[in-house]
């Protein structure tokens, strides 16, 4: 089953002023007609929403690098030690993958520190101009001695949308190094290598949430445009 137990889940919905909405919550029990989850948050306030019964949602939900979406209904808040809600859920055949797994890239600032795996230049500090659960594009100080094919350990800084900053170390490879023709600042195209699918799922999940924020921002300014 894709759907695991304390995995995060993103619920969207449309307000009354046809904003689209995130909230997030984790997943307590997957059952075959049915989810429950706890409290969710709202990702724009921090604050826990109050839903009605039969409120409709579309759940949003990675799973080994590739992104769902499927329908579900509230059905009914579940009391206990830890309060939980009822969610609809139409088995798996109702999950639609909307993203390829090739990895989708987001243009973000995301700090960065380059080790030499054999020491072949001094460590530096730098931020990524773009990431993307397949690599990341990095500023490179102009004394910096780093050469196409060079292996290296990567310390990634994400901030993701709850607010926790997750640390992630991955090897990697330097691919090419260019000129920026706009800032005429060295550039470095880096392929992750990592160990595990799992331990490129931070970035997934970061990159996925850079989407939703600008998914989310357009929709609003459109909003805004009509109402003038």
């Amino acid at each position: 089953m894709m759907l695991k137990v304390g995995a995060t889940l993103i619920l969207e919905a449309t307000d009354d002023e046809k904003k689209v909405v995130h909230y997030r919550c984790k997943l307590a029990e997957c059952k075959e007609n049915a989810l429950l989850i706890d409290y969710p948050i709202e990702e724009e306030t921090g604050k826990t929403p109050v839903f009605l019964n039969g409120s409709s949602f579309t759940a949003i939900y990675v799973y080994e690098g590739q992104v769902f979406r499927f329908p579900t209904t509230f059905v009914q808040r579940i009391s206990g030690q830890v309060p939980l809600m009822l969610m609809s859920f139409a088995g798996e055949e109702s999950m639609e993958g909307i993203q390829r797994r090739n990895y989708v890239r987001v243009e973000t600032i995301v700090d960065a520190a380059i080790h030499s795996m054999d020491d072949a230049f001094q460590p530096f500090t730098t931020v990524t101009q773009d990431i993307g659960g397949g690599g990341a594009l990095i500023v490179v100080p102009e004394d910096s001695k780093i050469k196409p094919e060079d292996h290296i350990m990567i310390w990634l800084s994400l901030p993701m949308a709850s607010g926790q900053c997750v640390y992630v170390k991955l090897q990697a490879q330097v691919i090419r190094l260019f000129t920026d023709r706009n800032t005429n600042g060295n550039r470095a195209t880096i392929k992750f290598l990592p160990q595990s699918e799992r331990d490129r799922q931070p970035i997934i999940r970061f990159c996925f949430e850079k989407q939703l924020e600008s998914r989310k921002k357009l929709l609003d300014m459109e909003s805004r445009r009509h109402n003038v």
